[in-house]
């Protein structure tokens, strides 16, 4: 499984539940819900992931992979989630694209649009516990990609 693809699997294991609820009632939701129910979620999809994937091969480390996706995307969740309620993209398309944007590239925006969001602990637990879970439970799997022997292909040996 690729880099790529772990990105977008964390960031739907975070934050689909958490879409799924505001489209279901169409309002706020409670903050101890939202705390337990998205790193519930994303932790089962990671545990999930650890049994399926191969165990010999050199992988990228679905733990940081995961974490990076629910980060990174995270205020896109976020006005997605926003825009099912009356907000986000309803209320001001460009500067809300414009947010997304920013808050995909900068991804401290994410925590600071958490915060009023409601998953602020959620998303901080979760940033925190994944690259432990990486060091002690994927040290073998690379962050960043290992260099291809190139040099020896073209040497013939």
């Amino acid at each position: 499984m690729s880099a790529k693809m772990l990105f977008l699997i964390g960031a739907l294991a975070f934050w689909l539940p958490e879409i799924f609820l505001y489209a279901w009632t169409k309002q706020a939701l409670n903050g101890k819900l939202v705390t337990f129910l998205l790193p519930s979620g994303f932790m089962l999809t990671y545990f999930l992931l650890s049994v399926l994937r191969p165990k010999r091969t050199p992988k990228p480390s679905a733990a940081v992979f995961m974490v990076m996706g629910a980060v990174f995307l995270g205020t896109l969740a976020m006005t997605i989630g926003a825009t099912i309620r009356g907000a986000g993209f309803w209320a001001h398309p460009g500067t809300t694209l414009l947010g997304v944007l920013l808050g995909t590239v900068i991804p401290i925006y994410a925590f600071i649009a958490a915060t009023y969001d409601g998953s602020l602990y959620a998303l901080i637990f979760v940033s925190i516990l994944m690259p432990l879970i990486h060091l002690l439970f994927e040290r073998r799997n690379w962050i960043i990609p290992p260099k291809k022997a190139r040099v020896e292909a073209m040497s013939g040996g």
